[in-house]
């Protein structure tokens, strides 16, 4: 009879369904990362942002690093795979995040101000990838002089919107996965 109970809970437990990650172990894949590593996502990060015309890219070792550091809180702290992908997503975003802030203050644009506008938006759009409509959006409005108004601030303005977004979307594609 004991072993039908232990079979009976064993296949209740893995019938039941995963609870979602702890949004508190997120941070657990940057502590993973190396140095070499972060130190390439910041220098990506600054060439991205200060390239304009191209499209932004990351060098070999980004990807898998990050997949390494988060397979292996995935291991740790039993996050699923969409998990894990979302706090590689983050962890780059949070990593290149500095920069971007740098960057911007340097073009003349308050991080600050940028963040808070992103934040005014309804949290739906917030908590997904932004569309092209609405970073389009974000750039117009965050360019109030003329003189701000150019084809490199918008690419700027942008790439710095994606990384508030990547920040937020990832977070939140985390805690549900």
């Amino acid at each position: 009879m004991r072993k039908a109970g232990i079979a009976v809970a064993a296949a209740l437990a893995w019938a039941a369904p995963a609870h979602a990650a702890d949004l508190a172990t997120i941070g657990c894949v940057a502590q993973k990362v190396d140095a070499a590593v972060r130190s390439q996502i910041e220098a990506d990060v600054e060439r991205n942002l200060t390239e304009s015309g191209k499209r932004p890219s990351y060098g070999p070792g980004v990807g898998a690093g990050l997949k390494t550091a988060a397979a292996a809180c995935a291991k740790e702290h039993g996050w699923t795979a969409a998990a894990a992908s979302a706090a590689a997503r983050y962890t780059l975003a949070k990593i290149g995040m500095p920069v971007a802030q740098r960057v911007i203050t340097q073009r003349g644009f308050d991080p600050a101000a940028l963040e808070d506008q992103f934040q005014a938006l309804p949290e739906e759009t917030r908590n997904r990838p932004l569309t092209a409509q609405e970073s389009q959006g974000l750039v117009r409005d965050a360019a109030i002089e003329d003189v701000q108004k150019t084809r490199e601030n918008a690419e700027l303005l942008s790439e710095f919107f994606a990384f508030v977004g990547t920040i937020q979307y990832a977070a939140f594609e985390f805690s549900a996965a």
